[in-house]
């Protein structure tokens, strides 16, 4: 009977009255029951109060919804005006970051006007000359801060020679010319030099670098007041009858020049030892770099 009277609520009632009276309903309250409507008032109350089923009590929060009627009069976007928005802040300058640039500007433009003074007129005597100091300065503290029992960068005494070696041999090869006259200089001095100076330092008894063409071509003209190979040697390129041959791709090459093979016009194998072109230019700032 209780589920039958719960059944045959109204909906209005529910709605007028909410959940409370649906939850007062079936706990029963004696309190309560009196306030009511008489439709729902039934015999059924005692039944329900002597009964000992009761459902559990279930507490959860339900959010009440609310509206709101819009009761302002529509207004358009209106942009404000230049007036309202004040006095306008000046622009940044960036001063200092313009003059930083600009200092770095000039430095840049200096440094490639002295670059490429010292790679025509002198042959990059000048910046071999600085690559060779720096490397020197590097050596020194590589010995100073591990030539000792417990070096800093680990490893051994051998370790440490062969590193500087290596970098010695690079450099040196690098540079090219007198240098590499030194380097076997050094692979010869057996009794003063560790023994991986001498094993690095041994294959600068191997051809050096060689020159192209165009530049022995031009030691050739300078030497004989213009004159071509050809007209030097009397050689053709062309295979002419009645001429000479001769290789434009160096059979050796040393430090300070390379040499060529050529068949003269008579029939005799000469060897033509050309002077590399660099050398005369680079010889004083060399022999003042070893100073």
């Amino acid at each position: 009977m209780l589920l039958r009277t719960a059944g045959q609520l109204p909906r209005n009632i529910g709605a007028s009255h909410g959940l409370s009276v649906f939850r007062s309903h079936f706990s029963c309250p004696r309190a309560s029951h009196q306030a009511w409507p008489r439709s729902i008032q039934t015999s059924n109350i005692k039944r329900c109060e002597s009964s000992s089923f009761t459902l559990p009590p279930r507490r959860r929060a339900y959010r009440t919804t609310s509206r709101s009627l819009q009761t302002q009069r529509f207004q358009p976007l209106i942009p404000p005006s230049p007036e309202s928005l004040g006095k306008a802040a000046p622009a940044k300058q960036y001063r200092r970051s313009i003059k930083w640039g600009r200092r770095l500007l000039f430095v840049s433009a200096v440094t490639g006007i002295l670059y490429l003074v010292d790679t025509q007129l002198y042959a990059s005597s000048v910046t071999r000359s600085l690559r060779t100091f720096g490397l020197g300065i590097v050596v020194a503290i590589d010995y100073k801060l591990n030539f000792r029992p417990n070096p800093i960068l680990g490893g051994e005494i051998v370790d440490l020679h062969r590193r500087n070696a290596e970098r010695l041999f690079n450099l040196l090869h690098q540079n090219g010319g007198l240098y590499l006259k030194i380097g076997q200089a050094i692979a010869m001095q057996s009794a003063v030099l560790p023994p991986e100076f001498q094993k690095m330092f041994s294959r600068m008894f191997d051809d050096a670098p060689q020159n192209e063409w165009a530049e022995v071509e031009r030691v050739i003209r300078e030497d004989f007041g213009g004159r071509s190979p050809e007209e030097v040697f009397g050689v053709s390129f062309s295979d002419e009858p009645g001429k000479g041959v001769m290789e434009k791709k160096a059979r050796a090459s040393a430090s300070v020049a390379q040499v060529h093979w050529a068949r003269l016009a008579d029939g005799r194998e000469v060897a033509i030892k050309v002077q590399k072109q660099e050398i005369a230019q680079q010889v004083g700032w060399d022999l003042w770099a070893f100073k």
